[in-house]
């Protein structure tokens, strides 16, 4: 076995696949021999698009309105076995052309180079502009013709240099989707981009996704990560993230609960493939560890019941998988595999790595194939792994790679190229009837980025008509996007049928929100809230709050007739933003949104809110909740006062109980600091009288000190905050990508640092975890993580040669004090002795741990 890897785990057995696995060759196949590897599903047939030496190491790519093929090339991507030519390897962005009509590229332009791992492309400013990203900064660069028709690179500005800083090229932002609601969404961010009168403005979302982003006819996301096929979300993109102090209660997406994959070809050269789970008994991967860019089909050349439905690449298993969705109850889709037992495609070639797919300007499915030995980056690479690369020398070549038109045997013929750049903008009005998602949606973005009401008249009469719904819609956001969206049109949206298509004139008609016609739109939408259709009723929850006080009571009515729907009383609280308290007021008691609607409320901190609060009380449950969200938020005064009550012997022995319950319960996620507050003398004296339990009051007096109310400070010493610094720097460096640099985790991925006490309990569970690792699942802040079975949940870093003791001491130190948190530092010294004292071994379990003190 090769020297340590970074990705290597103290305790594993990394032994080498079984003897009786037939493992074959993996030498490179030419581009005209490639499809003939391939298994494709019946009545599918594949076509080179374009291949090396055209192309080198594909990831991503746009077309333009006359239908060219821009390209990121990340040729840079572990150039080497060992990665460390990465920083030195430049990649580019090409420009593909098919002059003669025969459906394969043969005219290439190197558009731009000397970018390190360029990750995403698309087309802006009336096709005058590419909008890119590299590993660091997103840019644009200016479109130029020469002389002779040919096209190169103009002046390049940087839009944003803090695009996709920190982390590793696996878990850094991509995907510049524009989307319905004329918004750039990117895939691992949690940020928006728009382009406004030559300016671009960026907003906060939802995190969403690792690798590939795409959306549906109706603006839903889509994205995944290395773990999860698909997360399909069924609220508006932002709708979450609009309110930062409420926690939504329901999930906003769904997910394939069967994930099992199909290979056709033995997957010993994935990187946990010892590991028990990842592979099975002949070696064939089970479930993703690579799962990348995806593609909704909104094309035109499948036969109709392909529409909609989702294709899904994972490179590591050489595969795309097809799923299908349909409505399932309470307004969430239902997700799984098209056919079980098999995979649209699958190739017996080890190197083919569909790492994205996209639906194409001629109707069909493009599926672009990186084409390369190594998937797996150095930050994560194991021995296993790494032995596995040189056994069939898959390090070298690099810079190949090869583009894909996947068609159906029985379906029509593919378009022709388009000639959008040819066309005036009341000729584009006609491409969003098209059958073709792709020409609707490009349409729309020529014609608001040329801005102007030439076209004003004829989308408007678009969306009267609303014979074809999804013309209607796309009319609707693209007078949005010009900014010539008017009461009159919403109202003749307002007949449109479908719910989703009605879903979306509510959600545009938020732009009026904040406008002197707002009154006026929100007559016409409110009526809505009483809509027999669940997607229409979550959109009206989620885009009434925008319009002020007016929205409370018939929000109020919303969610007293849909109680039991959580999600559309998550929306409404979620978009009444600094209504909370008028909202909390007008419920009926014990309605299941008064409790949550208390915890945002503390979270706002706002004092005439908190004061008022207390006399608003209904129930029991309420002070429960009240006292919970006081001890976990530190909110001194209300835990003070929530004390001094449960002391007074008036107070009903119901709402005593809920109190201490509720504060014991907070504080179980911060006893490592006990929260300052001045009221524990009436706290002993009700303990002495009886009100409350020895043993309730004895955790309760742990929780708090007698005090001014300030937090205590665990970084006394310039020696604390220097290795606070220091912490901070290798966090971003080796632990943002999974927790974020916010320290809340993501899904499927990591679950938070903040609160958590697996980070600010035991001193000795921290390091083990650290240096060892740790294998779910684990209940963290009363709820339960789980990942799949094929990676440990937190890879220890004993083995990385990167990290010195000291580096991993002011890690723990960082994320013990980051966010709110609070704990003492964490010495070199003690991380130094667990070396000594513990052997490396397997991934703790969390059993294991809670036995340390």
């Amino acid at each position: 076995m090769a020297a340590a890897q970074n990705g290597d785990k103290a305790g594993h057995d990394m032994a080498p696949p079984p003897a009786h696995w037939k493992i074959p060759a993996a030498p490179v196949v030419k581009p005209e021999d490639s499809a003939a590897t391939m298994k494709l599903e019946a009545g599918f047939e594949l076509e080179l698009v374009a291949a090396e030496p055209m192309v080198h190491d594909p990831v991503a790519l746009a077309f333009d309105g006359d239908g060219r093929i821009w390209v990121a090339e990340m040729l840079g991507y572990m150039p080497d076995i060992d990665g460390k030519l990465e920083d030195s390897t430049y990649g580019r962005i090409s420009v593909l052309e098919d002059t003669d009509g025969d459906g394969k590229a043969d005219q290439h332009t190197v558009f731009l180079e000397k970018y390190l791992l360029p990750r995403a492309v698309a087309l802006i400013d009336n096709d005058r502009t590419l909008l890119f990203a590299d590993n660091e900064q997103l840019y644009e660069a200016e479109i130029l013709r020469d002389k002779d028709g040919g096209i190169k690179a103009g002046a390049v500005k940087v839009v944003d240099e803090d695009y996709a800083e920190g982390g590793n090229p696996e878990h850094k932002p991509n995907g510049l989707m524009r989307a319905l609601d004329n918004w750039f969404y990117n895939a691992k961010c949690d940020l928006r981009y728009k382009k406004v009168n030559g300016v671009w403005i960026k907003e906060k979302t939802e995190e969403r996704g690792q690798w590939g982003i795409t959306q549906d006819d109706y603006g839903r996301l889509f994205t995944n990560s290395n773990s999860n096929l698909i997360s399909v979300e069924e609220i508006a993109p932002g709708a979450k993230a609009r309110n930062a102090n409420y926690a939504f209660r329901a999930p906003v997406t769904t997910a394939i609960k069967n994930q099992q994959l199909w290979p056709s070809r033995i997957n010993p050269g994935v990187n946990r493939g010892y590991m028990k789970g990842t592979l099975d008994e002949n070696g064939y991967l089970q479930k993703p560890t690579a799962a990348s860019g995806m593609a909704v089909y909104r094309g035109d050349q499948f036969p109709e019941e392909f529409r909609g439905q989702l294709f899904i690449t994972e490179p590591s298993g050489n595969l795309v998988k097809r799923a299908v969705m349909n409505e399932g109850e309470k307004g969430y889709r239902v997700v799984k595999s098209a056919v079980e037992g098999s995979e649209f495609l699958t190739s017996t070639d080890e190197r083919s790595r569909v790492v994205n797919a996209h639906t194409a300007p001629d109707g069909s499915l493009y599926l672009v194939d990186f084409y390369r030995g190594i998937l797996q980056h150095k930050e994560y690479m194991t021995s296993y792994l790494r032995a596995q690369v040189i056994e069939r020398g898959l390090d070298t070549p690099i810079g190949l790679g090869r583009i894909w038109r996947v068609r159906h045997t029985e379906g029509i013929a593919l378009a022709a190229a388009p000639k959008m750049s040819e066309e005036s903008s009341v000729a584009l009005v006609a491409h969003l009837s098209h059958p073709n998602g792709w020409w609707r949606d490009t349409a729309q973005r020529l014609i608001v980025e040329r801005g102007g009401d030439e076209a004003v008249a004829a989308l408007k009469a678009l969306v009267s008509d609303g014979t074809n719904e999804l013309a209607a819609v796309h009319a609707l956001w693209t007078l949005e996007g010009l900014g010539q969206l008017d009461p009159a049109t919403v109202k003749a949206a307002l007949s449109l049928k479908q719910p989703r298509a009605l879903a979306e004139v509510v959600r545009a008609a938020e732009t009026f929100s904040a406008t002197e016609k707002a009154a006026e739109v929100f007559a016409l939408i409110a009526p809505l809230a009483e809509s027999g259709e669940i997607h229409v009723r979550r959109q009206v929850a989620t885009s009434l709050g925008r319009f002020g006080d007016s929205a409370v009571p018939v929000l109020v009515a919303l969610v007293k007739a849909q109680e039991k729907d959580l999600l559309t009383g998550d929306l409404a609280a979620s978009g009444l933003i600094g209504k909370e308290l008028a909202f909390f007021q007008a419920l009926p008691p014990k309605h299941n949104l008064r409790a949550p609607l208390i915890e945002t409320i503390v979270k706002r901190n706002e004092k005439k809110e908190l004061a008022a609060l207390g006399s608003l009380l209904k129930d029991p449950n309420e002070f429960r909740a009240l006292a919970r969200a006081s001890a976990t938020q530190r909110r001194s005064e209300e835990a003070g006062e929530l004390l001094a009550l449960v002391a007074k012997a008036d107070t009903s022995a119901e709402t005593r109980k809920a109190i201490v319950e509720g504060l014991l319960a907070g504080g179980k996620d911060k006893k490592f600091k006990p929260m300052p507050v001045k009221e524990l003398e009436e706290l002993a004296l009700a303990t002495q009288a009886g009100l409350i339990d020895s043993k309730n009051g004895k955790a309760l007096a742990a929780l708090f000190k007698v005090g001014s109310g300030e937090e205590e400070n665990f970084l006394v010493t310039a020696a604390h905050r220097e290795q606070y610094k220091l912490g901070e720097t290798h966090y971003q460096r080796i632990c943002l990508g999974c927790h974020q640099v916010h320290g809340n985790g993501q899904q499927y991925i990591a679950p938070p640092l903040v609160g958590s006490e697996w980070v600010l309990e035991s001193e000795p569970r921290l390091i083990g975890i650290v240096m060892d690792g740790l294998m779910g699942p684990i209940e963290v802040l009363g709820k339960t993580y789980t990942v799949p079975e094929i990676q440990p949940m937190m890879p220890g870093l004993r083995m990385n040669p990167d990290f010195t003791d000291e580096q991993l001491a002011a890690i723990m130190t960082y994320i013990r004090n980051a966010w709110g948190n609070g704990a003492p530092p964490i010495s070199t010294e003690a991380v130094t002795r667990y070396r000594e004292s513990f052997a490396p071994r397997a991934p703790w379990t969390p059993e294991e741990l809670l036995k340390m003190k």
